[in-house]
């Protein structure tokens, strides 16, 4: 994958370098779509088979009961659209202060946490990721969701993962000034 810090121009800081970006590769980033897939389709064939075996007088009730019911398939569909859309714009990027993450389906839209406020870094490389040579380098934001869980943010599927975790690992404690009792790695 080629380096590309022009793709994160518009959000660099004066001062700022990028030190790494990559690319995720696009077979494991769009089957990471499939179980949603498979249960969306899975419902639909539910709901298509409950709409067969009605009869023609409860077709009033019927046609905005499953419009509404067969959301599940229709969100999976969705899904899959924007995996299949978003995935020109999506770049990941380690700078000398921060990590960025860039996304989006029409246009780019840019998600940045500063080294300060990432913790539990950890490196992994599932089966489709395995198939190309990719693995996933994963953080906690330093966020949490009203409920008190940790949110968490990915570059997924990424090339030499073990290398980018060992680069994150570094710029982060150096800017935290700590050892690496919060990362870890896993295959």
């Amino acid at each position: 994958m080629q380096f590309e810090p022009n793709a994160f121009e518009p959000v660099i800081a004066s001062g700022e370098t990028v030190q790494w970006t990559g690319r995720p590769h696009f077979l494991p980033y769009v089957i990471s779509g499939l179980p949603i897939l498979a249960v969306g389709c899975l419902w639909g064939w539910f709901d298509l088979n409950l709409i067969r075996g009605m009869h023609g007088r409860d077709v009033g009730f019927a046609i905005p009961f499953f419009a509404l019911h067969l959301f599940p398939l229709w969100g999976a569909l969705l899904y899959m659209g924007w995996l299949l859309t978003s995935f020109r714009n999506v770049v990941y990027a380690i700078t000398n202060q921060r990590v960025i993450l860039r996304g989006g389906a029409f246009a780019p839209g840019f998600k940045s946490y500063d080294f300060k406020d990432i913790d539990q870094l950890t490196v992994s490389a599932g089966p489709f990721d395995s198939m190309v040579g990719a693995g996933s380098v994963k953080f906690s934001t330093g966020k949490t969701t009203n409920k008190g869980a940790l949110v968490y943010a990915t570059m997924s599927a990424i090339d030499q993962h073990y290398e980018v975790f060992k680069q994150l690992r570094a710029a982060w404690e150096a800017a935290r000034g700590t050892s690496s009792s919060s990362a870890s790695a896993s295959s």
